[in-house]
């Protein structure tokens, strides 16, 4: 029974790699009709990654031909009996295996014919391995189809990611907005009016949402240019004009000394500081001499008449003029009062117009993430990248002007300029100033030590009568530049202008 064995386990080998190349062949064939069917659902229903798909067609077939192989392995007998049929014989293999463990003479007799034949059997006359050729046909043309549909370009999934980046932009400038409407909502200063912040901060709020569910970038940029127009709405145009009338009646008042730092602080729009100065003046009046009250009288007279653009300033300051020249310090105090009410008044819509430009600034770079966006995607119109390019090119020459010049923009109402000098700066109403990096040598620029913020949007750098020592410009440069853009940012200027102030400190920086 050895050689029988020997034989039939030969015999068993083959038939199982024979199966194995048919299940395999089966198997690529169902694998690709799959794959071939994911990619025509795909020109339809794309996904994006759509590799599970395909991991999961392929599996399949692979789970396919693995079962199906397994599965077709031949037990003994079946072995016993190809073996027969094929090699001529007569069931001696057959018989063999059946009766393997009987005895008696007729039996062995039998085992022992079968033995001398599986001696001289040759696995090799079984034939060669049958390759299953409509599968492989099958499998060749599926798999190629489903190849050229994978290496076409798919309109479809095209489509969905530009739709996904679209949303991806739409969701950044969103959360851009939010941020700025978290942070304008939580940073109301004394004077400003908390019903305009939240106001401002629904507005905000809104805009955000309608951009995270515009139908395209290009809806979003329109949306973000109405809520920008509709913010520009929540100023008051007469701000301005209110501001000139505290300055010019601030220098008629600081010719006083009793009134001196009401109207220095007048003067320098720090508006806050003159509302508490002249809350102490009005405390201040009973102590007065009655020269001293008709001297104050006299320029708070000048201060009234200066004060023609702010008419609540203006009727304040005449009525304590007028009180005072009659004798009459309660009247006094309290028209005084009012002016630094009206004075502390200035200051908050000055501190809310800040919040509107750093909101429509914010809603500007917001716009450009979406421009940018849809300039990708090749629907931004030609008219416009022409307007953006011309935009930069101008940025470009103003920001090298700027370089050789050494000037930096700040905010009062976004006008100021400091002169980059070494070891100076200015005050008052423009950008503390930052020292122009030398052009050669070695010699190290010093700048003041400190870009201080008055809290009424104005920088001072080095000022009269204040401390400030001197340090390289490069220990304090970082926050030059933060005080710098945070006033930029709070500012009614072009865009260009905000960009210049950016490439200064980045040159700086170099």
């Amino acid at each position: 029974m050895t050689q029988v064995r020997a034989l039939l386990g030969q015999a068993r080998l083959r038939f199982i790699r024979d199966g194995a190349v048919t299940w395999a062949t089966s198997g690529g064939a169902a694998a690709a009709v799959l794959l071939l069917a994911v990619e025509i659902v795909y020109r339809r229903w794309p996904l994006d990654p759509g590799w599970p798909a395909l991991v999961i067609a392929a599996v399949a077939g692979l789970g396919l031909a693995v079962a199906g192989w397994v599965l077709s392995w031949p037990s003994w007998q079946e072995v016993a009996q190809t073996v027969d049929k094929k090699l001529g014989g007569r069931e001696r293999l057959t018989t063999a295996l059946q009766f393997a463990t009987e005895g008696g003479g007729l039996y062995v007799r039998q085992r022992d014919d079968a033995a001398a034949f599986a001696m001289t059997a040759d696995v090799a006359r079984l034939g060669p391995p049958q390759v299953p050729m409509k599968a492989l046909a099958v499998a060749t043309a599926t798999g190629a189809a489903a190849l050229v549909l994978a290496l076409l370009p798919n309109p479809a999934l095209q489509e969905l990611r530009q739709h996904r980046a679209d949303a991806a932009a739409q969701s950044a400038a969103a959360n851009q907005i939010e941020a700025i409407a978290r942070q304008v909502a939580g940073q109301a200063k004394p004077g400003e009016d908390p019903a305009k912040q939240q106001a401002l901060a629904r507005d905000l709020q809104r805009t955000a949402d309608a951009t995270r569910k515009a139908p395209d970038p290009q809806t979003a940029v329109a949306n973000l240019s109405q809520a920008q127009q509709s913010l520009g709405q929540l100023k008051d145009p007469n701000q301005g004009a209110k501001q000139d009338a505290a300055t010019a009646a601030g220098k008629q008042l600081g010719q006083n000394p009793d009134a001196a730092k009401a109207g220095n602080a007048l003067a320098s729009q720090n508006l806050s500081g003159a509302a508490t100065e002249l809350n102490k003046l009005a405390q201040n009046l009973p102590s007065l001499s009655q020269q001293q009250q008709q001297q104050l009288a006299q320029s708070l007279s000048r201060a009234a008449d200066a004060a023609s653009g702010d008419q609540k300033l203006q009727t304040s300051l005449r009525q304590a003029a007028q009180a005072l020249q009659r004798g009459d310090t309660a009247a006094a105090q309290q028209a005084i009062q009012s002016a630094a009410q009206e004075a502390q008044a200035v200051s908050g819509e000055d501190q809310f117009q800040g919040d509107v430009n750093q909101a429509i600034n914010g809603l500007q770079q917001a716009k450009q993430t979406l421009e940018n966006q849809a300039a990708s995607q090749g629907q931004q119109g030609q008219q416009g990248r022409s307007g953006q390019q011309g935009q930069l090119g101008q940025t470009g020459q103003q920001g090298q002007r700027a370089q050789g010049q050494g000037q930096g923009q700040g905010q009062g109402q976004g006008q100021g300029q400091g002169q980059g000098q070494p070891g100076q700066g200015s005050g008052g109403n423009g950008g503390g100033g930052a020292a122009g990096k030398p052009a050669g040598g070695t010699e190290p620029v010093y700048v003041p030590s400190q870009a201080q913020d008055t809290g009424n949007g104005k920088n001072q750098g080095s000022q009269a009568g204040v401390q400030n020592d001197l340090v390289p410009y490069e220990q304090v440069l970082a926050q030059y530049k933060n005080s710098a853009l945070s006033q930029v940012d709070r500012a009614d200027i072009p865009e260009q202008q905000r960009q210049l102030v950016q490439q200064y400190f980045s040159d700086l920086s170099r």
